[in-house]
């Protein structure tokens, strides 16, 4: 019924010769409308890409600031010299450093460099290289770009998911309408009809 693929133009042409093949012979369902999907995982990708290029000034610095630390064994040992400064903070685990193309390593980079805030915040005391701040606008703005990547995906994608709710006996129509009433209430009927 379906073939799931990620966005690459190589998969899209791909696809679309296959389909021709099989919609020759009436071997596909629907008329072929679900045949290709997109790879969830990677929609996610995008839209967190999406939105993390937002904060690219922000995660570049603290990115730089990793970098910096892990860049030497002298600079890591002057970091943990600013980590036994601070009351309660141990040096208990690394620093890790993303990946940019896999944006859950910019989160684990994230959370592990989140832990020695007031260590980096008291390196740059020291060092005026070192610049990390948050601001509100930022994190709307972030989160609006993320929104409307996800909204693109979702109207392709929805009806698909659909089948897999009503086909698993947990789930069925009754999860299906609460689900399209949560999402989008306006439409909920007619995509459940």
């Amino acid at each position: 019924m379906t073939l799931t693929l990620d966005n690459a133009s190589a998969n899209d042409t791909c696809q679309d010769h296959l389909k021709s093949i099989l919609n020759i012979h009436d071997w596909l369902l629907c008329d072929g409308e679900f045949f290709h999907i997109r790879c969830s995982a990677h929609i996610l990708n995008l839209i967190v890409q999406d939105g993390l290029k937002i904060a690219h000034d922000t995660l570049d610095k603290i990115r730089k600031s990793v970098k910096s630390v892990r860049g030497s064994e002298s600079r890591m040992i002057r970091f943990k010299e600013c980590v036994s400064v601070i009351h309660g903070l141990n040096f208990t685990s690394g620093l890790h450093l993303d990946v940019t193309t896999r944006w859950n390593s910019t989160y684990i980079m994230l959370e592990s460099a989140i832990k020695y805030r007031k260590a980096f915040e008291y390196l740059k005391a020291t060092d005026h290289a070192y610049n990390l701040r948050s601001e509100d606008e930022l994190l709307r703005s972030m989160g609006e770009k993320m929104m409307n990547k996800f909204k693109k995906y979702w109207k392709k994608y929805s009806v698909i998911l659909a089948f897999g709710a009503i086909l698993d006996p947990r789930l069925k129509i009754s999860t299906l309408e609460l689900m399209y009433e949560e999402i989008d209430a306006e439409t909920a009927k007619r995509k459940v009809e």
